[in-house]
Order: structure tokens, then sequence, then C-alpha cells
């Protein structure tokens, strides 16, 4: 199945994520470019669901059989060069998997700011063509005594140093499901 990794990374966790899968399912990788990157520009866009629009990409979606998306969520929210990228590419696009490394844990997914409610909007957004939403809360790679600490879970990035437990089990469940 021919299959492209597009993604956006603020900090560079969803980049290593992404690169990540990207390899293990020798998938194309592509980078999503907001038209501006100013961050709070883009929080701006993303809280109140405008577009700041994105660069046109090199890869044709309308080329590939799969498209995994991968990308942070702020605040709750599906942050706009991720909401870019489906409402342009959205007939295009066959069949989409939605891959979020945030700082929502799974046990507060369907809180105020969790990526289950992010996942709903990416299926609205998609209906059907949205086959599946993966989460990789960043607390999981923090000890235990950390994973609440919100200032902890902010500053992590995932790495080669911190990339293993169970991040890296839901990792190759994740890539085995793909793999599939």
């Amino acid at each position: 199945m021919k299959t492209l990794l597009a993604y956006y990374s603020n900090t560079g966790s969803n980049k290593y994520l992404g690169e990540k899968i990207a390899r293990a399912l020798s998938a194309d990788i592509e980078a999503i470019k907001p038209r501006s990157n100013f961050f709070q520009l883009l929080m701006f866009f993303s809280l109140t669901g405008a577009s700041a629009g994105i660069q046109v990409l090199d890869r044709k979606p309308e080329n590939y059989n799969r498209i995994i998306l991968c990308g942070p969520i702020w605040m709750g929210q599906l942050v706009s060069p991720l909401r870019d990228f489906l409402t342009k590419y959205r007939e295009n696009i066959k069949e989409l998997h939605f891959v979020t490394c945030c700082a929502s844990a799974d046990a507060a997914k369907e809180m105020k700011f969790g990526h289950g409610l992010v996942f709903r909007k990416v299926q609205n957004i998609l209906k059907d063509k949205c086959v599946s939403c993966d989460a990789f809360p960043i607390g999981m790679v923090l000890p235990e005594n950390k994973q609440k600490d919100n200032n902890a879970i902010l500053k992590t990035r995932l790495s080669d140093n911190n990339f293993s437990g169970e991040i890296q089990k839901r990792f190759e469940n994740v890539v085995q499901r793909l793999a599939a």
C-alpha cells in the first residue's frame, strides 16, 4: 500500500514520531508547512477554527492509497495546519490514520483538553475515510511521579533517549496494525 506520512510539528516530538512511523512502514514523508509559522498566530487560528493556510505539498495526496497524518493537539484543539491539510485535501484522501504525540493522558482523553475530542473532529471532517486515531501521550516517557506534572510534560520532547517502555509498546502495536 502506497503511504504518505504528512506531519506538522512545532516542538519536534511529532516530527520524531512521524519519521519513526514512516521508517517502520517505508512510507513517503512530508512536512506540512503553515503559511506563517508564528506560534501565537497559529494558536489563535487553532482556537478559533480559522484557517492560517498551508503551503502546497511536494507530494500529491491523491497519489497515495493511505495518508497517516501526524501532529500535535493544543489545548484540546485540532491545530490549524492539520485542519487546513484535512480540509484542503479531503477529496483527495482515500484512507486516513491520525496519530498524535500530545499532552493529554489516556485517562483524560474525554476531558476539556483531551485527545478524544480532537479525534472526533478529525472523524467529522473525513467521515468514513478516517480509519483510526492513535495518541502517544508524552507523559508515557516520564517517570511515574512526573506523569501528571504539567511543567514536566510541556518540557519533554520525544527522542531516542526516552522512547521506550509503554510508548514503545504502543508504537509497535500501531505500526503492526498499520502494516497488516
